[in-house]
């Protein structure tokens, strides 16, 4: 039988990035993957059933089982269901973006789709899944993020929890944010979130 958590562990062990896994209850990420009907031979439900996140370079944070520790799929995807209706979250990263699998939203579905808070949109990364956690891992992900990233953002980033995010301001999607000299502030990811939203809505 195929061990899906063990490739991703090999993938993991040969990536040339610093990672984190937050170790996980396996019945517990088996309840919350059946109340979301994610199918138990899937890339995602292994990772949920196998941790509360894995975290790629303190930047990107891949969405596992919810913990007293760790906010998980279900929260994200239960709070903000009524925003993101016909998607699924399954990551964000350091800056408030979120990465979702379009189910019914988009023509491309199942593809990850990154909600961008630099420019407030919904942008297609034409990749499922499986392919979305070796991007992380060995990807181009420093040249995907090279506007959002200033001189000194791995010592500034390093000890933020995965519930929290880097509030920059003037905020990434402002014309007069210069990402060097903006302010960089620790706050809950859910801020950022709701107020990147409420912005786009306006918009």
């Amino acid at each position: 039988m195929r061990n899906i958590w063990q490739e991703i562990i090999n993938l993991i062990d040969g990536a040339d990035v610093d990672v984190v896994i937050n170790k996980g209850d396996a019945a517990i990420g088996d309840k919350i993957c059946r109340n979301l009907n994610i199918p138990s031979e899937s890339v995602l439900y292994s990772v949920v059933s196998n941790s509360n996140g894995i975290v790629v370079n303190h930047w990107i944070r891949i969405l596992g089982q919810d913990s007293s520790e760790n906010n998980g799929v279900y929260y994200y995807n239960s709070k903000y269901t009524g925003k993101i209706s016909k998607m699924f979250l399954v990551a964000n990263d350091i800056v408030g973006g979120l990465f979702a699998i379009s189910i019914d939203k988009f023509e491309d579905k199942n593809f990850i789709w990154y909600f961008a808070p630099d420019t407030l949109e919904w942008e297609c990364l034409n990749m499922q899944y499986n392919e979305f956690i070796a991007w992380c891992l060995k990807g181009n992900v420093d040249e995907f993020y090279a506007s959002m990233r200033w001189k000194n953002w791995e010592e500034d980033v390093k000890d933020v929890g995965m519930n929290n995010a880097i509030l920059i301001y003037p905020f990434l999607w402002a014309k007069e944010c210069d990402i060097e000299n903006a302010t960089k502030k620790e706050v809950a990811i859910d801020e950022i979130i709701e107020m990147n939203f409420e912005y786009s809505r306006r918009g």
